[in-house]
């Protein structure tokens, strides 16, 4: 149902899939935004690899700690491998000079 004050009388419909809260209308799948959450969390933590290091190594020694460690040290390695802490100084230099 679409409220007069939305569409004139004397205009066409717009075209596609219309807004209004119908079956019909352009919404996002519960999986397809899980894998864009996933997405972003992957793309965070790339950038974020060497505080994640600095965080692992801060933990407390319980049981699981060297696991975290390693995994930690791992996933550092791999993103310094492929220059994502690179890119990210790049980045973060260009923004800090449009601060200036």
């Amino acid at each position: 149902m679409r409220q007069p004050w939305l569409q004139p009388a004397d205009t066409p419909p717009p075209r596609g899939v219309p807004d209004d809260f119908s079956p019909r209308s352009a919404t996002r799948t519960a999986g397809g935004a899980a894998l864009a959450l996933a997405l972003a969390l992957l793309v965070m933590a790339a950038g974020r690899s060497a505080e994640i290091l600095d965080a692992a190594y801060g933990l407390p020694v319980v049981t699981g700690t060297e696991t975290l460690i390693a995994v930690a040290e791992a996933w550092d390695g791999a993103m310094q491998a492929i220059g994502v802490p690179a890119a990210v100084d790049a980045v973060r230099a260009i923004l800090s000079a449009g601060r200036a």
